[in-house]
């Protein structure tokens, strides 16, 4: 049942950025969808431990709690992830070259540091090691758009991006020469 609760609650939500609804959601201020998280009951075992918004736009809902250290720029985190795209108030769907669950062997990636969307970078950032949760990327954080439908049509125009994160280790903190060259020249854009 918590799952099922879990699922609608993430639904509304990557429903509600979506292209079209994201519209109407500008003229309404957003009160219906802040209002109906405020009314949820309170946390039972297997439900959501937290979920916000950053400055940027991107939110997130925690499922689990990491006890590990935060990435910096440069590190490379190793972490499972589910993709699924939303475009249009329609159910997300998920994306070619992702499963609907993770992969026995966690993924390897160099944060902060231009090689991934904005979005992915400012959410793993955010993590601790062992933390597992899910986050809605709205387009401008993504692909944008022009999605990648260009050069290999997985991910839409104007999609919304829902990652389900679980960080399983952060590598120590190596950046090549033009990798700390570049972090001192680009600051987070989420952090401007």
């Amino acid at each position: 049942m918590s799952r099922i609760l879990s699922f609608a609650m993430l639904w509304g939500t990557a429903r509600a950025l979506t292209t079209t609804t994201r519209r109407q959601f500008a003229v309404a201020g957003g009160a219906g969808l802040a209002s109906s998280f405020a009314a949820a009951p309170p946390a039972r075992a297997g439900t959501p431990l937290g979920e916000g918004t950053t400055a940027s736009g991107l939110r997130y809902i925690v499922q689990s709690e990491g006890a590990g250290p935060k990435p910096q720029r440069g590190q490379v985190v190793k972490l499972d992830y589910v993709l699924r795209a939303g475009v249009d108030g329609k159910p997300p769907v998920y994306v070619e070259g992702t499963k609907e669950t993770p992969t026995p062997k966690p993924a390897a990636f160099t944060i902060g540091v231009g090689a991934q969307i904005p979005g992915f970078d400012e959410a793993v950032s955010d993590m601790s090691v062992g933390e597992k949760r899910t986050v809605i990327i709205p387009p401008q954080l993504a692909y944008g758009s022009k999605g990648t439908m260009a050069y290999d049509q997985k991910i839409p125009e104007d999609a919304t991006l829902i990652y389900t994160f679980e960080l399983r280790s952060v590598l120590p903190f190596a950046p090549t020469k033009e990798q700390s060259d570049w972090i001192a020249a680009n600051p987070n854009p989420w952090e401007r």
